[in-house]
């Protein structure tokens, strides 16, 4: 099963309304299918919201919303990965806005580590200035399939 994992995608952090706008099917997809939603939050600036207020998709009480310190989340939120697995989770599917590299290539990266098929989608995932981010090459060869959003089917 897949899981869909929304990093930053607040409105401060995402910026891109393009990648907005590319998103927002999947994630009413995902919802529609009663599929594994994440919201994961590295932004200190965001941390007293509620989650609905944590992303510009709005959390609802079915998905998951995560809050690290830490810009890998599966090392700031402990027994994640292990959660995953026990959901059925064997592939997370990462979008959001990524500073650096950041929080969604720290992810990313570390899912491959946790034995995670890994999807980032190339035209939603932006740095701090809304633009593509630079390292899709570099995870490709690390192992993540690099997609455009439209090409992506989830399994659920």
């Amino acid at each position: 099963m897949d899981a869909l994992l929304l990093i930053d995608t607040d409105d401060i952090s995402f910026t891109s309304e393009e990648a907005a706008e590319t998103l927002y099917g999947i994630v009413a997809r995902t919802r529609a299918v009663g599929g594994v939603l994440i919201f994961a939050s590295t932004n200190d600036e965001v941390a007293d919201r509620e989650d609905e207020d944590l992303s510009v998709f709005v959390p609802d009480e079915e998905d998951l919303v995560l809050r690290s310190e830490s810009p890998d989340i599966f090392e700031g939120i402990e027994d994640l990965a292990a959660g995953l697995h026990d959901l059925a989770v064997d592939r997370i599917v990462f979008a959001g806005a990524d500073d650096g590299p950041g929080s969604v290539w720290a992810s990313a990266m570390a899912a491959l580590v946790c034995n995670f098929d890994v999807i980032i989608l190339s035209d939603a995932v932006v740095d701090g200035e809304g633009r593509p981010v630079d390292w899709l090459e570099a995870a490709g060869d690390a192992g993540a399939m690099v997609k455009k959003t439209e090409d992506t089917w989830l399994r659920m």
